[in-house]
Parts: C-alpha cells; structure tokens; sequence
C-alpha cells in the first residue's frame, strides 16, 4: 500500500451552511485521529486480516511523532515510512445527518518522490498492490508494472478517461476506482470508457446511497451492487476508501471482484454508521458476523 497519512481532526455542526458561533464547547464532538487515503485503506485491510507493507510518509514535526506512534500502535510502521518536513492534516466538519465538509493541508508531500527501491523491496511477496493517486507514488507506478504485480488505484473525483493528474495510474492499474460524482456520462458509460482508453480489466465506481458497480472487461459485464447500512449512517468520512480496502483483501484472496465488491459495500455501509473517533474499518470477525446476518449486497445485472 503506498499512500498519504494524515493528521485529522473532525468536529460536529448542528447544520449546513455552518452558522457563525464566536465559541462554543462541544463536550465529545472534537475528534482527531489518524486518516488519509492511505491510512484508511491500509488499516482496513489490516483488520481484516492481510498482511499490509505501507509505503507512506511521517512528518517530522510534532504531528508526524504522532502519526509515527499511531501506525507503531496499528501495526503499520515499518521499512517503507519515511520521513518528511511536516505531517499532512486536514479538517473535517459534519452534521447529523453524514453530511461533510473537508478541508486537506498535504504541505509539501504531493512534490516529493517516494524512493522507488525501497518500494520494490515491499512488493517482494505481495499479491496486490494499492497505489493512491498522491504524487510521490507516481514514480512507483513502473515499479509494481516491472515486478509483475497488479495494483489498485482511485482516481477519486475524475471527468475523463485521459485525466492529466491520473492518466499514469490508470492507464497501467489492474484495476481503476472513482466517485461517480462528477462522472461526464454515468458511471456505466465511464466503464465503457475505461475499456476503450486503457482496456482496464476492473473498473469500479462508488456511488454513494446508490452502492457501487464493478465492470469486468474479461466478459463485458457490468453489475451493479446494492447498498447496504447495517448500522445507518452518521459519518461518511473515509467510506470510498474502507470499500477500496475491503476489496482489494477480498479480491486478493478470492480472484473474483464481483465477490470482493459485494463484501466491499458490506464494510463500506457498516463503516459510515461509526462515529469519527471509533475503529470504524471493520475486523474479520464483524465482516463474518456482517455475511451471516444478512448475506452480500444483492446485484443487478446492468450490461
């Protein structure tokens, strides 16, 4: 997994647009915690239950000490965490209802470049890989491609097949994420496309309340999977990114990314019924317990 870590803190509102309160306490609604794409989808597969080598950087401020301590605590601090100036934060409001507001400070991380040797001493013995769309694992992209292991990416927020911050991701990715926000003709178009640009054997497109869809060139098909909330929601922070990490366990183990989808949009929907500052990737155990309450995501057949 190679990503960014941030230092987050998230703070309730009572509505959007946020009214104007010179001061106010807000006893248990400020919460700080460990997040960022990388984060998020390294400790999901951690928990439930892959072996995870992080390739990701601690600042060395007050806040990259943090950081540091909170990966040493999840198991994640290793060979591939290096140091940079400042710790990456960012600042998140939300309301009752899930609603969010972000705010990310990256400070100088997306200008610098992950060593590529360091990351291909991880990859020795990974079936899978996940690159972020961060700029520093740009650079890490012909790595994995050379040592013969399939990643994942998330484009995140995209508009186009030829993106110029994604298209190197994405032209060699195993397998391509993104939101459907944004999207210029649907996410099933955006399938379609994805096969004729890049001939991308998996692409998957988030959809919010609406679940998520998989489209899997070996056969042209494209499903659709329902969205599930076991726990209803309260924070949707981090969500695309705890269905990205549940996939890539599953898929790793299984091969079959219908399959993994499904258990993806399982962990996915019980994560967004969890407050910001509880463990809200769920362990192996709850995804266990998750699959015999109420089985997968039913699926749709869409092409």
């Amino acid at each position: 997994m190679a990503g960014v870590v941030t230092a987050s803190t998230a703070c309730s509102v009572p509505a959007f647009p946020v009214p104007l309160i010179s001061s106010r306490r807000l006893p248990g609604g400020v919460h700080f915690r460990l997040s960022g794409s990388g984060h998020t989808v390294a400790k999901t597969v951690t928990r439930l239950g892959s072996e995870v080598a992080f390739a990701t950087y601690v600042g060395s401020d007050l806040l990259g000490a943090v950081a540091a301590q909170g990966l040493r605590d999840q198991g994640l601090f290793g060979p591939g965490v290096q140091v940079c100036a400042e710790q990456p934060r960012s600042l998140l409001l939300f309301d009752p209802g899930g609603t969010r507001s972000g705010t990310s400070d990256l400070r100088d991380t997306p200008g610098l470049t992950y060593p590529g040797p360091v990351f291909d001493q991880l990859l020795g013995g990974c079936d899978l890989a996940v690159l972020s769309n961060i700029s520093f694992t740009r650079p890490l992209v012909p790595v994995a491609v050379e040592r013969g292991v399939p990643f994942i990416t998330d484009a995140h927020l995209v508009d186009t097949v030829d993106s110029a911050h994604n298209r190197d991701w994405m032209a060699a990715a195993h397998a391509v994420f993104c939101s459907h926000e944004g999207l210029p003709r649907g996410p099933v178009d955006w399938v379609a496309d994805m096969w004729r640009a890049h001939r991308t054997p998996v692409v998957v497109v988030g959809c919010g309340a609406d679940g998520a869809i998989v489209g899997l060139r070996a056969d042209r098909r494209i499903w659709q999977v329902s969205p599930v909330t076991p726990r209803g929601v309260s924070y949707q922070s981090g969500a695309g990114d705890t269905l990205l990490g549940s996939f890539a366990h599953h898929y790793a183990r299984s091969g079959d990314a219908l399959t993994a989808l499904r258990a993806a949009v399982l962990s996915a929907g019980w994560a967004v019924g969890g407050e910001p500052g509880t463990d809200r990737s769920p362990t192996a155990a709850v995804q266990e317990e998750l699959v015999a309450a109420l089985g997968l995501p039913a699926v749709q057949r869409l092409r």
